[in-house]
């Protein structure tokens, strides 16, 4: 435990760093792959050139992101029992339910969302985006009690960044707005993530300042 704890933001930059360039990365090797329209999942698909090195790299970056979840709790406990078990918890649920889950539930492209893959998929990864969304929002409350202006601002733009980019990204599925939105349906998925994965990133930085300190 001990281990996991000093090697937690290692893990947590390590889950975060490769989990949004992963798409990047693996999109070299996809043919026609297009960033700014295909969401990140159907490079997992069967029909993907590079499915079994999407789907492992998934696991492994959701598993980076659970085992970061051990030091998370421990960093936070010393604040708050409640705090650090919600922060904590966040992060692991959405290491299992967006990244472990998503290398381990292959779906097909022609799949439709009442599919049990496909709906497992989708369910999950809904779940744990809105987990994760509760980080940002707690230590945006967290910077306000202390009356770090700087962090609250920093946080709580990172929440609201994240929930418009979700919806514009979930808006794709409503007919007429869907139309429109069809050729940013990528990019508002990676905007999504890159401003949850901020707040965890921060974590880390946190993390690593309070080592040096020790």
């Amino acid at each position: 435990m001990l281990i996991l704890k000093k090697l937690s933001p290692l893990f947590l930059i390590l889950a975060v760093v490769g989990d949004f360039s992963l798409p990047y990365y693996l999109g070299r090797s996809y043919p026609g792959f297009d960033q700014m329209t295909m969401i990140i999942s159907q490079l997992g698909e069967t029909t993907s050139p590079v499915q079994a090195s999407f789907n492992n790299g998934s696991v492994v970056t959701g598993t980076l992101f659970v085992l970061s979840s051990f030091g998370v709790y421990s960093f936070f406990q010393i604040e708050s029992k409640r705090l650090s078990q919600i922060l904590a918890g966040a992060i692991a649920l959405y290491g299992f339910g967006d990244c472990i889950l998503t290398g381990l539930v292959h779906i097909n492209e022609s799949a439709s969302f009442f599919s049990p893959a496909y709906f497992l998929h989708a369910a999950f990864s809904g779940i744990s985006m809105v987990a994760m969304m509760f980080v940002p929002l707690l230590l945006a409350y967290q910077a306000s009690l202390k009356q770090q202006k700087a962090a609250s601002i920093f946080y709580s733009v990172c929440l609201i960044g994240s929930i418009l980019s979700l919806i514009l990204f979930a808006a794709y599925y409503l007919p007429i707005i869907g139309g429109l939105l069809s050729s940013t349906r990528g990019f508002w998925q990676r905007l999504s993530l890159f401003f949850l994965y901020l707040p965890a990133l921060s974590i880390a930085l946190r993390q690593l300042k309070r080592m040096q300190l020790q």
